[in-house]
């Protein structure tokens, strides 16, 4: 979620706007479901002159149906504002489910007293917006000149590659669906194994972003080690260490000649290959 923006205050969600101070009042999206569902409340938001629906139409807005509208504050409106919220915050529910990054974009205008107030205003915990994993400033870049570069991509694939690039979405999914637990130890703690590419993520195509053959799930220390090019990994998935790593480093590190991939297919040779030469560093 961000906060002010050059044209005033502005609530998203993901990639996904849900309010805006705007010259026309308010504007809000509602949940579309809902507001199907309960003909009477809408039919009393149709009759009310504080309220009125936008016309325009926004495709992006297709994976989590809303119908959009500005609401315009008054001394009169105690009926319409509790049926508002309750539509508008089932629909912030809904978008934050299924989005839960938030647009790079967004990040350095977010502001936490906006989001404190939309809490307490709506008597709901609204979750805090999910970027703290790009501290890298490389990452940060990657995603910029991504999505300056892939205009023709669609919505739902763009969230899919910018997520893959920081080890979540689909792509982790898929890793995690696939290896069932840390690739190379077998840890199965999840919530902290990293979804790590083969082939860097800058250098990868679009297709090779996503490929579950293009990723190891890893513990901390090998993803890091792996990402660094002090390890690899040969086509029968044994491990390569690089002459860089001292032996006290090594033990620090957990890091042995012993250790291999769990399972390895001929789909993951032509990344590991890539590892090897562009990544890997022998000392």
């Amino acid at each position: 979620m961000r906060g002010q923006t050059g044209e005033g205050i502005r609530l998203l969600v993901g990639n996904l706007i849900i309010f805006t101070i705007h010259k026309n009042g308010i504007w809000l999206a509602l949940d579309k479901q809902l507001l199907d569902k309960m003909d009477n409340k809408r039919d009393i938001l149709e009759k009310s002159e504080n309220w009125h629906w936008e016309t325009e139409e926004y495709p992006e807005y297709k994976p989590v149906p809303s119908r959009n509208g500005y609401y315009v504050p008054s001394k009169d409106d105690s009926l319409i504002w509790p049926i508002i919220r309750d539509f508008h915050y089932e629909y912030i529910t809904k978008v934050a489910k299924k989005y839960r990054w938030l647009n790079i974009r967004s990040q350095a205008k977010h502001a936490s007293d906006l989001l404190a107030y939309m809490r307490i205003e709506l008597g709901q915990v609204i979750p805090n917006p999910d970027y703290g994993y790009l501290s890298d400033a490389s990452i940060i870049h990657d995603i910029y000149e991504f999505n300056m570069t892939y205009t023709e991509v669609n919505e739902t694939e763009r969230e899919a590659i910018v997520q893959s690039r920081v080890g979540q979405g689909k792509f982790r999914e898929d890793l995690i669906r696939y290896w069932e637990k840390c690739a190379v130890t077998g840890c199965e703690l999840f919530k902290i194994l990293k979804a790590s590419h083969i082939k860097p993520w800058r250098y990868s195509s679009n297709i090779e972003r996503l490929d579950k053959f293009n990723g190891l799930l890893l513990i901390p220390n090998l993803d890091s080690t792996f990402d660094n090019g002090l390890i690899s990994f040969d086509n029968e998935g044994e491990i390569i260490i690089s002459n860089l790593l001292s032996e006290d480093d090594k033990n620090k590190l957990g890091i042995n000649v012993e250790m291999k991939m769990r399972r390895i297919e001929v789909d993951h040779n032509k990344y590991l290959h890539y590892h090897r030469q562009n990544v890997f560093k022998w000392n």
